[in-house]
């Protein structure tokens, strides 16, 4: 009788790159806070200390999951904010800009998954890149770069929505916020009568 070939041990970044997929699908079911080291493990039939070879914990697995996935998500926002670049801020096409962030639906609710003091401060960091690039010209004395943070906070929080139950969410949404999105910038030029 044939003997069975012994199991192959995987490589360390096939390994590591599991523990983070799995971690990240916990974190998104579950919120960062209710998932631990022996939950990781567990969902990946491994033991902890196999985990902890490769990460020393969650927030070192959350902080790896964002360092990995924002640059892809930078990359599938760069032809929609290029294109926004040097325009009136009213001008900016926000339903693309809401689609192409709807296509990062893994990354968006991890980033709405919890998370310490840090992940909280790269969270706040992306959000402050995403004003700054629809800001480019900086408008004079009206000043969007407030509301154009406001902005993008609503973008993502509409996204994430939408991601979280898109049974609820209509299907003209993106136009729906982007028509929201230039009317107000449109109201703040208004000056007070």
């Amino acid at each position: 009788m044939p003997s069975t070939p012994p199991a192959r041990r995987l490589d360390a970044d096939t390994r590591r790159e599991q523990i983070l997929n799995a971690a990240q699908t916990l974190f998104i079911e579950r919120g960062f806070e209710g998932v631990g080291m022996t939950d990781v493990a567990r969902a990946l039939g491994t033991s902890r200390p196999t985990v902890y070879t490769y990460f020393t914990s969650t927030e070192a697995m959350l902080a790896s999951l964002l360092e990995a996935r924002l640059p892809e998500l930078w990359a599938r926002l760069r032809p929609v904010l290029e294109a926004a670049q040097g325009r009136d801020p009213a001008a900016v096409d926000y339903a693309a800009l809401h689609a192409s962030l709807l296509q990062e639906r893994d990354l968006l609710l991890l980033m709405h998954s919890g998370g310490g003091p840090t992940f909280r401060e790269q969270r706040r960091h992306f959000l402050h890149q995403l004003a700054t690039l629809l800001t480019p010209y900086r408008a004079g004395p009206q000043g969007f770069t407030g509301p154009l943070v406001i902005v993008t906070l609503l973008l993502e929080a509409v996204a994430v929505e939408a991601l979280r139950h898109p049974d609820d969410t209509p299907p003209a949404l993106g136009d729906l916020l982007a028509a929201f999105i230039v009317g107000g910038l449109d109201a703040l030029r208004v000056p007070p009568e």
